[in-house]
């Protein structure tokens, strides 16, 4: 007895099913993936009324930011060229001003009911779905030279700290102005130290690359470039800003052999078509040839939201889940989405936590 064949319409809607489950399997994927940003600045120049940082991070799945102060802003001016530095703080103006941004800050979370990443067990909660924020500041200038104030910004909640920003620096040179220390001073291993004896990320990012390589070899602790790009030598001074701010492919496998992070901006530069940033799918391209060259181990988002200029690539966490959604169609693993998307950062601030612990 011949088997009964089946419609037309059952076999297009078989068809259809099984072309749709593997788009499903892809889609669900990427909407259960938590998403990291190990350098943010979402809310915290350019905010609206009744905006709440928790709700956002809720909505798009985001649950762990480096939400970063700017120490300097009040030194430095914008301009065509990019960021340059206008005038010299007096002596204790750059830690007064920090005090007043931290207080502003606290009073952002506590306004929001979000809590800061204080220890390894917060991350795991961040990691676990529940909204948190590591406390970072971008750039050191505020300890104007004094290793023992990186205890009292422990003291009030930080756990990420980059070593240089745009105005000149005891600790070192930074990428987009003439050397001045050949490197890294003296004086910024005892900070390095600090960090690690506290248990505080360190961040290299706007370190020029001579201070990347005495930093390395002066301590042995996980170290981070929280935010640029990759370019294909890296940059110098002499450059365009955003050549200049890039890290060297070589630069970037020695920070990710010490088991280190680097992470993806979302600044856009329209007019040099060298440039690989222009969209939200070049955004995902991006990460993808940071991940075959470095290991999906040592990539993550460090998106500079809101500080990333003008007119960057995405200006809200809804966008970067689209960025994990095109991620999530490109074969990665579920393990490399997950470190890339929110894994890698969480990683690298418990390892510093917990060495804190064991010294």
């Amino acid at each position: 007895m011949e088997a009964a064949r089946p419609s037309r319409r059952a076999f297009n809607l078989w068809m259809g099913g099984a072309l749709l489950a593997p788009a499903l399997g892809v889609r669900a994927q990427a909407s259960r993936q938590s998403i990291g940003d190990m350098h943010s600045h979402y809310g915290m120049f350019r905010r609206t009324a009744g905006f709440d940082l928790r709700k956002l991070m809720q909505e798009s799945g985001a649950t762990l930011l480096a939400w970063a102060i700017v120490d300097d802003s009040s030194w430095t001016t914008s301009s065509r060229s990019g960021i340059r530095q206008t005038s010299q703080p007096a002596e204790g103006g750059l830690w007064n001003y920090f005090q007043v941004r931290v207080q502003r800050y606290d009073s952002f979370l506590r306004s929001w009911s979000l809590p800061k990443a204080l220890t390894p067990a917060d991350v795991d909660a961040a990691l676990a779905g529940q909204a948190h924020v590591v406390m970072a500041c971008e750039s050191a200038n505020f300890l104007e030279a004094k290793p023992e104030r990186v205890a009292q910004a422990h003291a009030m909640g930080m756990r990420h700290l980059q070593l240089v920003h745009y105005i000149e620096s005891p600790l070192g040179d930074r990428q987009t102005d003439p050397p001045v220390h050949k490197g890294m001073a003296p004086v910024t291993a005892q900070v390095i130290a600090e960090c690690k004896r506290l248990g505080m990320l360190v961040d290299l990012a706007h370190c020029s690359p001579e201070f990347v390589d005495t930093a390395l070899a002066a301590s042995d602790a996980t170290m981070i470039w929280s935010h640029s790009w990759i370019s294909r030598n890296g940059g110098t001074w002499r450059d365009y800003q955003y050549v200049a701010r890039s890290l060297s492919p070589a630069q970037a496998r020695k920070i990710a052999a010490r088991g280190g992070v680097v992470g993806l901006w979302t600044v856009r530069v329209r007019g040099d078509s060298k440039y690989p940033l222009y969209s939200l799918n070049s955004y995902a391209d991006e990460i993808m040839r940071m991940a075959d060259l470095l290991g999906p181990e040592h990539v993550a988002f460090g998106t500079d939201m809101e500080g990333a200029g003008s007119d960057p690539v995405m200006s809200h966490y809804t966008e970067l889940r689209e960025v994990v959604e095109n991620l999530a169609k490109r074969g990665l693993s579920e393990s490399a989405l997950n470190n890339i998307c929110i894994g890698n950062y969480p990683r690298v601030v418990k390892l510093a936590m917990n060495g804190a612990s064991r010294t």
